[in-house]
C-alpha cells in the first residue's frame, strides 16, 4: 500500500513537470503524452522504481524493463490525473455559465 501512495505522489510530480512546460508543446497533438511518458520514464530510472519488484511480481529477467514499465505507467497516470483534475476544474464554466446569466439578467434588456 505504501509503494501505491509512493506511485501516485511520482504521478502528480509527473503531472506538474509536464504542466511546468506546456507552453513548450502547445502546438503538437499528441505533446503532453510524448512528455508525461519522457518524465516518467526519466523518474522511474533516477529513483530506480520497479513496480513489479516493490509488489513481489516476478518474472522479469531483466530489472531495466520493469523501471521502463514502471515509467510508462507513471507518464500514464500523469495523464489520466491530468484529464480528471481539468474535468473538475472546468465545472465552474459549466455550472456558472455567463450567457445564461446575461439572458436573464437586465443588461440583455438595456441593448434591446
Amino acid at each position: 500500500m505504501h509503494f501505491f501512495g509512493l506511485f501516485l505522489f511520482f504521478a502528480l510530480g509527473v503531472m506538474g513537470l509536464t504542466m511546468f512546460g506546456e507552453r513548450a508543446y502547445r502546438r503538437l497533438r499528441e505533446g503532453r503524452a510524448v512528455v508525461a511518458v519522457g518524465w516518467g520514464v526519466g523518474l522511474a530510472w533516477l529513483a530506480n522504481l520497479n513496480m513489479w519488484t516493490s509488489w513481489a511480481v516476478g518474472g522479469l529477467r531483466y530489472d531495466w524493463v520493469g523501471v521502463t514499465l514502471t515509467g510508462l505507467a507513471l507518464g500514464g497516470t500523469a495523464l489520466v490525473v491530468h484529464a480528471i483534475v481539468s474535468f473538475f476544474s472546468g465545472l465552474h464554466r459549466k455550472f456558472d455559465d455567463q450567457a445564461e446569466e446575461l439572458e436573464r439578467g437586465s443588461e440583455l434588456r438595456r441593448v434591446a
